[in-house]
């Protein structure tokens, strides 16, 4: 079990006694060679467990020196952003950047509901319903949802809308 934290526990933080909570950020290995070397040096250190979920372990060398150790928090992977450029003029635009890079293709899909000054009739409600190629249901339930709030079905003179 130990073999397989040590990749993991890279950030690690050196305390000397117990009001010392932010300690100071060393090299893992330092606190490593204590847990290694303890015996040959006449000590015997525990590692004991703090936090499964965080991942977050204390190494106790003594009543004054204790490491804590760390998982690396995860990156993110992405950082997305969405320009909506809508023009009263003129249509509304859609720009995709992830990390910082403009994105276009099949892999990404914009959809945009914008009922305009004239609101929402039947034909604008319907025509968002309907999508070109598959659509994840959490994105069809929120455009469903919003395409409704925008369309007055209780003025609507369709037979569908009960109006």
């Amino acid at each position: 079990m130990i073999a397989a934290l040590r990749p993991a526990l890279t950030q690690v933080t050196r305390h000397h006694g117990f009001r010392d909570l932010g300690g100071a950020p060393v090299p893992a290995a330092e606190a490593w060679d204590h847990f290694d070397n303890g015996p040959a040096r006449g000590y015997w250190p525990l590692l004991r467990e703090l936090d499964p979920r965080a991942g977050v372990y204390e190494l106790r060398v003594n009543g004054e020196l204790r490491y804590e150790l760390r998982r690396a928090a995860a990156a993110s992977g992405h950082r997305i952003d969405v320009v909506v450029d809508r023009d009263p003029d003129d249509d509304t635009t859609v720009s995709v950047y992830v990390n910082g890079a403009r994105v276009t293709g099949p892999d990404v899909q914009v959809h945009v509901l914008d009922p305009g000054r004239a609101g929402a009739d039947h034909d604008w409600f319907t025509g968002h319903l309907q999508h070109d190629g598959p659509v994840p249901v959490a994105v069809r339930s929120e455009i469903a949802l919003l395409a409704e709030s925008y369309h007055d079905s209780q003025y609507c003179a369709h037979a569908e809308c009960d109006g």
